[in-house]
């Protein structure tokens, strides 16, 4: 049997390298026809066509063409024009577009009156009038301008055409990111929608046109709007929309039978760049956001900040750490260390963001433009996957001393309560000690800054998990003191969506028809999404601290049992097949957690969203005897010496109350048309 080879992909890369620059030979030959023709259609202006074949101005033109033609392809080529896709261009392309042809016009114009003044009547052939170089530049900005618009304006007409295959979708907001979303929509099919026209309740763009699509109505029109046009699909185009107007957009597209959709976070983040996931189906941690409110830094006032930094993340594979991982690769780092110790997480981060690498390589907009490569260099290079332990100090010195970390995120942790009461000697291991191996491993190699995740839990904890962070974020506050390095903890509450998160369970539950699991009617928690948990981290990182730990605005805690059911009302499971289950608190479980105690104030920093706790002083040797005492019981695996020695060191760690438990197990239906405002 013959065996058939594949190509080699590596014979691919000459033939896509010889294709790039056949389109650039292709363009330059173009804008050289260009420039030829528009200054001989300003000397026909200027002269009329019997005065410009006199032999003065032939002599001129035989002159003037080919520098013309030399310093508007060498500016060209010098502002990254000749280095976009043409189907993409817009705005930002045709000003360049002017400045090309301004700056090319102003160096000829100075060269000419150059040569008018140090010229003499018998080079009089060399005085060319500046009347000529204006009307030239004008003829070659429009010839530019339409060749290179020409491709886009055929694509979209082309696209227009295959409408039959998309849905027929009503935007709501006419904002940066509608507008967006509606252009990318006529040119690529594979989004599946075709806009048909916005609602936004900005009173001045109520019957104006965003991209040629009318703003129909507002947001309390919506249903008279969808009946109007027959949208099947309503598409939001923001998150910044508070969780209360989701909520009615679903009433009235659920009375209408219309399908609701929104689009991702890292849509706006990515300064609006579609991508293949850009449009989703809505999940429970839209209606859970706060109301948005714009971050204080930018991802420019964050590429300043981590642009060329070294950084390491610990837990890179985790649902915290990941979001680090894809947020910070955006700052363009130098080095991005992931270090990870499950190698499937660990795989999947790296993979993750090296493929992200390429598809910017491939065709994003930021390189379709032409704009610099990241300053951090080819993502294969700038991910540096580690599987490694942080509780392995000298594994751990060894990525230190190898990688010189500028900057380190600790995000690697045990977080589950009922776990960790099962096995407190490893949340003393990895937790404390881990943490305290960490901090001194960044002090010793002068890492510039420490940034610690911490939890609510560790506020008067009631649970080993939350005495272990509150027990290293004093380890942190104290070596904060000594060290030339920046430390700082950021505590916050809830994750959405996280691995194992009550998210996820309700979700798994929902899906395998019941019950949902309540651990008690009055249980509440503070909730976050990811990618906003995450890049308020990364803010915070540049604050500059001696061992503070900073707070997050969590917004209002959100009861589970609304949770549980909202999340059944969103899944559109019919309500009468879904039972909620009430089952009782589990193992150092609260039934509501704190961001800060009585004692600990909270001040204002220059970041929204993000407050300094002020909180006492830590006792050094106290605390050096207690994490001995600790590391010593974690290796004979004492749970019930843990707990004491926990106890005895003053942070409010006490057993959970037997009496706060929940009542007897009962199962309750969930009853028609319930629903939270969780506004």
């Amino acid at each position: 049997m013959s065996v058939q080879r594949l190509p080699s992909a590596s014979g691919q890369i000459p033939a896509a390298a010889g294709g790039y620059m056949q389109v650039q030979i292709a363009a330059v030959i173009l804008d050289v026809f260009i420039v030829g023709f528009s200054t001989m259609a300003a000397y026909a202006i200027r002269f009329g066509f019997v005065g410009m074949v006199q032999s003065k101005y032939l002599y001129q033109m035989m002159v003037l063409v080919p520098a013309l033609m030399l310093a508007r392809v060498g500016l060209n080529g010098a502002l990254g024009i000749y280095r976009m896709v043409w189907r993409y261009v817009g705005l930002p392309e045709t000003l360049r577009f002017v400045r090309a042809v301004a700056v090319g016009s102003t160096l000829v114009s100075v060269a000419l009156l150059v040569l008018r003044y140090a010229t003499s009547e018998r080079y009089e052939f060399l005085q060319v009038p500046i009347g000529i170089i204006v009307l030239e530049g004008v003829f070659t900005f429009v010839g530019i301008s339409a060749s290179r618009f020409l491709p886009r304006i055929v694509a979209e007409r082309r696209v227009g055409q295959r409408a039959d295959d998309t849905t027929l979708a009503l935007l709501v907001g006419a904002g940066d990111g509608g507008r967006a979303l509606a252009r990318q929509a006529s040119l690529d099919p594979k989004l599946g929608i075709q806009p048909i026209g916005f609602v936004d309740d900005d009173p001045g763009k109520l019957g104006k046109e965003v991209h040629g699509l009318r703003v129909l109505g507002s947001l309390g029109e919506l249903g008279r709007v969808i009946a109007q046009t027959g949208a099947s699909q309503v598409v939001i185009t923001t998150s910044r929309i508070r969780p209360a107007q989701i909520w009615k957009i679903m009433d009235e597209a659920r009375l209408l039978r219309v399908a609701v959709r929104t689009v991702s976070k890292m849509f706006e983040l990515s300064d609006y760049q579609v991508g293949a996931d850009t449009v989703r189906e809505l999940r429970i941690e839209d209606l859970l956001s706060r109301d948005p409110v714009a971050p204080s830094l930018s991802l420019d006032d964050l590429a300043r900040e981590y642009g060329g930094k070294r950084i390491l993340v610990t837990g890179a594979g985790g649902s915290i750490g990941s979001e680090l991982c894809r947020q910070l690769i955006r700052t363009e780092p130098a080095r991005l260390i992931l270090c990870e110790r499950d190698e499937t997480n660990l795989f999947e981060i790296d993979r993750e963001l090296r493929q992200h690498g390429r598809a910017q390589r491939q065709g994003e907009p930021a390189q379709r433009s032409g704009e610099p490569a990241q300053r951090g260099g080819d993502h294969d290079d700038v991910c540096v996957p580690v599987l490694i332990d942080i509780c392995e100090p000298k594994a751990m010195s060894e990525v230190f001393q190898r990688h010189q970390p500028e900057i380190v995120f600790h995000a690697a942790a045990y977080k589950h309560v009922p776990m960790m009461e099962r096995v407190p000697h490893e949340a003393v291991r990895n937790n404390i000690l881990g943490t305290q191996r960490l901090a001194e491993l960044a002090s010793e190699h002068q890492v510039a800054s420490f940034v610690m995740i911490s939890t609510d839990k560790a506020v008067r904890p009631s649970s080993v998990m939350g005495a272990s962070k509150r027990v290293a974020e004093m380890i942190v506050q104290d070596l904060a003191t000594r060290s030339d390095t920046s430390f700082s903890c950021v505590r916050f509450g809830n994750v959405l969506g996280s691995r194992g998160s009550v998210v996820s369970i309700f979700r798994r539950q929902i899906q395998q028809g019941g019950p949902v699991t309540v651990t008690h009617p009055e249980a509440q928690r503070y909730f976050m999404t990811v990618s906003e948990a995450a890049n308020l981290v990364i803010q915070a990182g540049t604050l500059g601290s001696r061992g503070e730990v900073y707070l997050l605005d969590m917004g209002a805690p959100v009861k589970i049992m609304d949770l549980a059911r909202q999340m059944i009302l969103l899944s559109g499971v019919p309500e009468s097949r879904v039972a909620i289950e009430i089952v009782g608190s589990r193992p150092g479980e609260k039934l509501f957690e704190e961001l800060n105690t009585d004692g600990e104030t909270l001040e204002k920093t220059r970041l929204r969203k993000v407050y300094r706790c002020s909180l006492s002083g830590v006792d050094r040797a106290r605390l050096s005897a207690t994490v001995a005492r600790l590391e010593f019981l974690a290796k004979a695996r004492d749970g019930d010496g843990i707990r004491a020695c926990l106890r005895e060191l003053e942070i409010e760690y006490h057993d959970p109350n037997p009496s706060t438990g929940a009542p007897a197990l009962a199962k309750m239906p969930l009853s028609s048309g319930v629903q939270a405002d969780m506004s």
